[in-house]
């Protein structure tokens, strides 16, 4: 007896077949992508060994569409940076902002720009509006992250603070903020969007918010903002996969997230 297959029962297996072999084509990451992380405002929120905010929901909203798990230790920033860009451990530095030593050893992957500020507690009299006026005051005691990297000006800026004696180095941007409302510095230089948010982490620090002055220095411009892939870590087969999750992020995915967390006063302090 000779079989005769319906002809729309036809089309349908051969679609099947094409989907599972598009499917097998992009079956996802081989192992999870690991990104080590610490608190960083809304961008990273870290509570207990819980991670969200703007960086991991993005990422996971992505991950799941494209097969891909995305992992975020929490550690110190300065240890993370380290496994990054010189252990090999971790696949992902988040969120980063540009510089040389980073584009040497990471491809970077832009995503918005951060106007960087000069945060200072009201009480502190200090005003300034210029990098060279800021440096022309070395009574004027700061406070930042250590590696925190925004840029080859702000890591020059940093250094030029530092040789004057004037510099404090922390862990995380929490310790800087309690720092300022204690009177033991006068200011900080970072993106007011991770400062702000920074401070709903501590009830303490709640009406600090209202204490303290920006102020956009000439001399210091916006940094770009996004995620450094390493070149080292990866299988190429899992690097492509995920430089194009990171690229779908930069279209609009982390922009979404970052509207959702950040309210709009300080969402207006980055440029997508």
């Amino acid at each position: 007896m000779s079989l005769v297959l319906h002809p729309v029962r036809c089309l349908r297996h051969w679609l099947a077949v094409l989907l599972m072999v598009g499917g097998s084509a992009h079956a996802g990451c081989s192992r999870p992508i690991v990104a080590p992380v610490a608190p960083t405002g809304y961008s990273v929120i870290v509570k207990g060994d819980q991670v969200s905010g703007a960086f991991p929901d993005a990422l996971r909203e992505l991950g799941k569409q494209y097969g891909c798990e995305f992992v975020f230790p929490v550690m110190p920033r300065a240890r993370s940076t380290y496994m990054f860009l010189n252990s090999a451990e971790s696949d992902l530095l988040l969120p980063a902002s540009r510089s040389e030593e980073r584009d040497n050893a990471a491809d970077f992957v832009p995503m918005m720009k951060l106007k960087m500020a000069l945060i200072s507690n009201k009480r502190s009299g200090l005003r300034s509006s210029s990098v060279s006026d800021l440096l022309a005051h070395p009574e004027w005691r700061g406070a930042v992250v250590r590696s925190y990297v925004f840029g080859n000006e702000y890591n020059k800026l940093i250094e030029q603070l530092d040789a004057q004696h004037r510099m404090s180095y922390v862990a995380a941007p929490l310790m800087v903020a309690r720092m300022m409302k204690a009177g033991r510095v006068d200011f900080t230089v970072v993106a007011p969007t991770i400062f702000l948010s920074t401070l709903a982490e501590d009830p303490a620090l709640a009406d600090f918010a209202a204490q303290v002055q920006f102020a956009v220095l000439e001399g210091l411009p916006a940094t770009e903002s996004g995620v450094y892939l390493s070149r080292r870590s990866l299988t190429p087969a899992d690097r492509a996969l995920v430089l194009q999750i990171l690229r779908q992020a930069a279209r609009g995915s982390l922009w979404k997230w970052f509207q959702y967390y950040y309210p709009p006063a300080i969402a207006s302090f980055a440029i997508r």
